[in-house]
Formats: C-alpha cells, structure tokens, sequence
C-alpha cells in the first residue's frame, strides 16, 4: 500500500512547494495559486460586479428570495441576475449556469464568474452579447456548495460534498441528490461515508430544495451546469431510457465543440444529477459540462478555460 496523499486545507496548499497538481484520477499534493477565491472571495466579486453595471447586473439571495432553508451549516445561496431589466421580471426565456455542486472543482466558480463578466463588460460593445442580455434573464450561480466550497479553503482540499452531519458520516453529494432516477439501480451510494452518498431521501439537501424552488419559479430555458474534469458534455440518463437520447447526443456534441473540446460527450455518471432533473421535470435544455483536465488547475489555466 502506498500513501498517495493526506488531505489538507487548501490554504495549506497554496503555500506547499510541491509542484504536482490534483487531479481526478489520481489526487496528489497540488501547487494551487492563491489567486483562487474562497468563498467571501466569490461573494464579494458578485457584488463587485452589480456595483459596476447595476443597470444589467442584481445579487440576489436566494434563500431569503423563495424562503428556503439555509444549509447544514447556516449558509444562504446566492446567484447574478443579468438582464437588461434587471429588476423587473419580464416574459423572457430564463438561462441558468451554475458551478460548484462538487466543492473541490474550484475551477467551476472561475468559470462561471468569467461568464457573468464577460456578459456585464461586453454589454456595451458587443451586438451579441447584448442582443443575449435584451433577450433573456441569465442567472449565474458560481458556488451551490457553499459549506463544502468553505471546507475546501479551510480544512481538506479533496472534498467532495456538502457539511450535513449523520451518525456514520459526513455530507452528501449534492449531484446524486436530485429526485430524477434517485432510487434507480445505478443512483448514487446509500451510505453516509462515501463521497457519492445520495443522501437519506430524494431532494433531502437545503441546497437541492431551494435549486428546485428557484427552478420551478424561472423555468429555465436552458441549463449549463458547470463540473471538472473532463472537457466533455454528459447528456441524458446512466441506466434509464430518454426518447430523444440521440437529439440530446447530437446537442451534447455542439456544445462540446462549441466549448472547444472537439466534441466529446458521454453519458452523465449516476442517476439523481442536476441536469436530468431540469430536463425531465422542468423541461430544459439541460446539460453538465465537465470542464478542464483537473479539479484544481493552476489559476492561469482556468481563467484560459474561461475564455474559450
């Protein structure tokens, strides 16, 4: 047996020398910037971000907003509203990207904020972007992990799921938690120690409960939900049957190609993901996309995914 790694705070990391980086098949010591943002970090950086186009850009708390119950650890859920009516709520398609289900995929915030940045800065000059930000309501939520996204920083650079506390393990992964195929033979793990435990009931989780709230108030259009690693995008179901498994295929290949990842796609991992939720039940154009090679690259290399 060899000892591949100890998990450690990922403010420990930052400082490390070691050069290795941490990836999915094989997590290792990594050498993370500290240009990374913690939580406070991303938080702060939505605000920024209404600050400086508060005619197009909203920070919303969501828990507040629906009246939904805070996480394990007494966290809200935050997201940007980005629109060219921002305060208003007009009969326009809703769009939804969202990152960080997972907590260590550190990379996922960089790139959703790089989207609500983009969107905002460009506004003004460019036609597509605008003619995007006039013709829908895109809402961006970086961190839908907080209280994991917080561990990450603070405690153990490799988890994996939210805080909640059980007698014979710690947290639940968020992206097994959906209601959509959750009791099916290939769902996520019935036990509490496993990093993909889908928790003691369907939408069990404060966190699934208020993305279902918030979803079946916008009726998002369509939905990127932002993972890492792989540079593909998953589509349908593991095990179950979908009627336009073929469609969603060939849909699941433009966007990777679009994403310059040359049109790879697969089957998601489990069922019970976000994604299969929003199609099945609310109708989305629904994908995960799982972004870059690692959970944590360097900082640099994320904004670069960011900008593809």
């Amino acid at each position: 047996v060899t000892l591949v790694d100890r998990s450690r705070p990922l403010r420990e990391a930052l400082r490390s020398t070691a050069s290795a980086r941490i990836t999915a098949e094989s997590p290792a010591p990594g050498l993370v910037p500290a240009t990374y943002r913690d939580l406070d970090g991303v938080l702060a950086r939505m605000r920024e971000i209404e600050t400086a186009y508060p005619a197009i850009a909203q920070f919303v708390d969501l828990t507040a907003a629906l009246g939904t119950p805070s996480t394990f650890e007494g966290r809200h859920l935050y997201a940007l509203k980005i629109s060219d009516h921002v305060t208003a709520d007009e009969d326009e398609p809703a769009v939804l990207i969202v990152g960080g289900h997972h907590a260590r995929e550190i990379v996922t915030p960089v790139l959703s904020l790089g989207a609500a940045e983009r969107l905002t800065a460009g506004y003004q000059t460019d036609p597509r972007i605008a003619a995007a930000v006039d013709a829908h309501e895109i809402w961006i939520a970086p961190v839908w992990n907080p209280d994991g996204y917080n561990h990450v920083f603070t405690t153990d650079n490799l988890w994996r799921k939210n805080r909640r506390v059980f007698a014979n393990g710690v947290g639940v992964d968020q992206n097994r938690n959906y209601p959509q195929g959750w009791g099916a033979a290939c769902s996520g793990s019935t036990g509490a120690g496993s990093e993909t435990y889908k928790g003691p009931a369907p939408a069990s989780e404060a966190e699934t409960q208020t993305m279902m709230v918030w979803a079946r108030g916008e009726r998002f259009a369509k939905v990127v939900d932002y993972h890492s690693s792989g540079r593909e995008v998953l589509y349908a179901y593991r095990c179950s049957s979908h009627p336009f498994s073929s469609w969603m295929q060939q849909q699941a290949a433009a966007i990777s190609g679009a994403s310059g990842y040359g049109g790879a796609t697969r089957l998601p991992s489990a069922e019970g993901e976000h994604q299969q939720w929003q199609f099945a039940q609310m109708g989305a154009y629904a994908f995960l996309v799982e972004t870059h090679t690692v959970f944590q690259p360097e900082y640099e290399s994320a904004v670069a995914e960011a900008a593809l």
